[in-house]
């Protein structure tokens, strides 16, 4: 389906909820997970509409969504208005104990007095499964679509405030705070590859960390983790957490890296994260993984909003908190690149030292500036599976870039994944199967891998292709609508 058709299908479908931001919320992902079982959760729905526990694997496998599932049992349920949101948090914060307990006295409940469709969403939530193509950048087209405002006028508030309290508002018929709040996420903002002739003359020069982009709120000890789309990740970084809690600071939001590190304090290889940001045995993934946290930005200090100040006073202002980026200012440009290359970095970022900081915006008041390479975001749009000991597991990944009429593949990739890689894509590939032929599996375009490659060639009949290709990494942290476009392949032919 297209972004368009989306738009227009999920705001139709959600004019009569009474839990719009909630719904809106689920669909970006916007909340912290609680890494609730499948096992767990199946017997809980199967007790509560009386089926057996076989009935409901079977529905699964027919269905591959649980939310589905819960929708096909009873989908002309109309729900009962009395039913708060309140409540609903609190079932989104149950841990699957035994049926026999009050936890589940309150889920069966709640999920006998939603409508089907409020039903479908809260299961597709508690299980972190709304796995759906759509991030925070579609859902701000659904709402401006839906309570009929602009679209710049939906991105400006989501600059200061989260979606489940941007729809709030917009609920309710007033104006959401412009204003920034703790736990309320700020898009960030993005640099651009720009001509070294093109760069800022009054620049400051920051390192190019190869981690993973997080924006940390601090409110009196009380930490909040949000990844690059907006998702609270708090729970897999407590080391983290433990550092930014003990800052001198009443409150801040701050913008940075996590990255991770050998034993000597090296930058380590970035597939590394992986291990950090799925794992669900916390302690483990930190006992295996050391990271670092670094801090390029600050939004916001002692309750002082600062993120229209230049780059040069935010610095300033934040000066004395720990964990500053590698950072110069001055003309020695490159002499600085080669250092942040010999120290394993990925590169530099070239700011504008007069610049605020433009929320949510790609902005050419930050250059971007790596070894020069053909590195791209594609997408998967298709797969088979290996052979040998990746029989189980899809081993050639064909990819594409963005088109004006959808996306175009520029060929195929299967060199550069983990073991790890491979379960995990072949796992969230097949929940997203769009149809099947000739031993292919073709998808839904939502997994984003940047790759990098020797050169672009065309074959005999005009087909793009790469020259050993091979994946760098799984970009969790970028949305579809972030990948290269078939513009940009052309120009490196």
């Amino acid at each position: 389906m297209l972004p368009s058709q989306q738009v227009s299908t999920i705001s139709r479908e959600i004019r009569h909820s009474d839990f719009k931001p909630l719904i809106l919320s689920i669909l970006a992902k916007e909340y912290e997970t609680n890494n609730i079982g499948l096992a767990k959760a199946k017997k809980w729905i199967a007790k509560v509409f009386g089926v057996f526990d076989d009935e409901i694997d079977g529905l699964l496998h027919a269905h591959d969504d649980l939310g589905e599932v819960v929708y096909y049992l009873d989908s002309s349920a109309e729900g009962d208005a009395t039913i708060t949101i309140n409540t609903i948090n609190t079932i989104l914060n149950l841990n699957c104990s035994k049926i026999e307990s009050s936890e589940f006295n309150s889920f069966e409940y709640v999920l006998t007095n939603m409508s089907a469709l409020e039903r479908k969403w809260l299961i597709r939530y508690w299980l972190s499964t709304p796995r759906n193509g759509i991030g925070s950048r579609l859902v701000a087209k659904i709402m401006a679509k839906h309570y009929n405002k602009k679209l710049g006028t939906v991105k400006k508030h989501l600059n200061y405030n989260s979606i489940f309290v941007t729809a709030s508002h917009y609920d309710s018929n007033t104006e959401p705070p412009t204003v920034l709040t703790h736990g309320g996420f700020v898009a960030p903002m993005l640099a651009k590859e720009i001509p070294m002739n093109k760069w800022p003359a009054n620049r400051i020069v920051d390192y190019k960390y190869d981690g993973n982009r997080y924006q940390i709120h601090l409110q009196d000890k009380n930490v909040i983790i949000f990844n690059r789309k907006g998702k609270i990740v708090t729970q897999q970084f407590p080391d983290v957490v433990d550092w930014v809690s003990k800052y001198d600071a009443k409150n801040a939001i701050l913008d940075g890296e996590i990255y991770p590190i050998t034993e000597n304090g090296a930058p380590a290889p970035h597939k590394q994260m992986g291990t950090r940001v799925h794992s669900k045995n916390i302690q483990e993934a930190m006992e295996r993984v050391k990271v670092k946290w670094v801090i390029f930005d600050c939004l916001k200090l002692n309750d002082e909003t600062i993120l229209d100040f230049s780059y040069r006073i935010r610095l300033e202002k934040m000066k004395n908190l720990p964990n500053q980026a590698h950072r110069m200012e001055g003309d020695n440009v490159m002499a600085f690149y080669n250092r942040a290359i010999n120290d394993g970095f990925e590169g530099i970022i070239v700011k504008d030292a007069d610049a605020g900081y433009e929320a949510g915006k790609r902005s050419p008041f930050w250059a971007k500036y790596k070894p020069p390479r053909i590195d791209l975001d594609v997408v998967i749009l298709s797969a088979k599976y290996g052979e040998g000991k990746r029989s189980n597991v899809f081993g050639t990944y064909e990819v594409g870039v963005r088109a004006i009429n959808g996306f175009v593949s520029v060929g195929s990739v299967g060199t550069g994944f983990s073991d790890a890689d491979l379960i995990n894509l072949t796992n969230t590939l097949r929940r997203n199967v769009e149809n099947y032929d000739n031993n292919i599996y073709h998808f839904t375009p939502i997994v984003v891998l940047q790759i990098t490659a020797d050169l672009v060639s065309r074959d005999s009949k005009g087909n793009l292709g790469l020259r050993f290709p091979r994946c760098v990494r799984i970009r969790d942290d970028k949305f579809v609508a972030d990948i290269n476009t078939l513009q940009d392949v052309e120009r490196l032919e």
